[in-house]
């Protein structure tokens, strides 16, 4: 069986990290990835947008974390998992994601401190955007390795 996936698109929020019981990190981010249309498409229809849950662990994680930021062109490499847990209310909730064991930074200091100058320049004052929608991702089983390979 084969499971790998090589992707490259660009982080659609800031990586959001954690840590397991037992001190590992964990990042979460959502990529997102250019499709374009099929070739029998009509004339004219524009690429379709792939939005993607990456997760990464240990350093790579940290690396994540520390360096990246919404709006990053990265490139993955990885595997595609499945995992469901049980809300508080108990109902049972499932997520399919990319498990990134590389990540690949695909832009330099500068391109990136350019970025991030021209989406300052371009955001609204903090009274006038409404807060992000809340997402539930599921807790981390404490001592538990949720994906068993680590």
């Amino acid at each position: 069986m084969i499971n790998n996936v090589v992707l490259v698109g660009r982080l659609g929020n800031d990586p959001e990290m954690r840590y397991t019981a037992s001190g590992t990190a964990i990042t979460s981010f959502r990529l997102a990835v250019n499709r374009p249309p099929r070739r029998d498409a009509p004339e004219g229809q524009q690429d379709q947008t792939d939005w993607l849950n990456i997760v990464t662990f240990g350093t790579v994680a940290e690396n994540c974390a520390q360096y990246l930021d919404k709006g990053s062109l990265v490139g993955i490499e990885g595997r595609v998992q499945s995992r469901s847990w049980q809300t508080n209310d108990g109902q049972r909730r499932y997520a399919v994601e990319i498990n990134a064991q590389r990540v690949q930074f695909l832009e330099s200091r500068q391109e990136a401190e350019r970025r991030r100058a021209a989406r300052q320049e371009q955001q609204p004052s903090p009274e006038e955007s409404p807060p992000p929608p809340e997402e539930e991702l599921g807790a981390v089983p404490e001592g538990e390795d949720i994906f068993g390979d680590q």
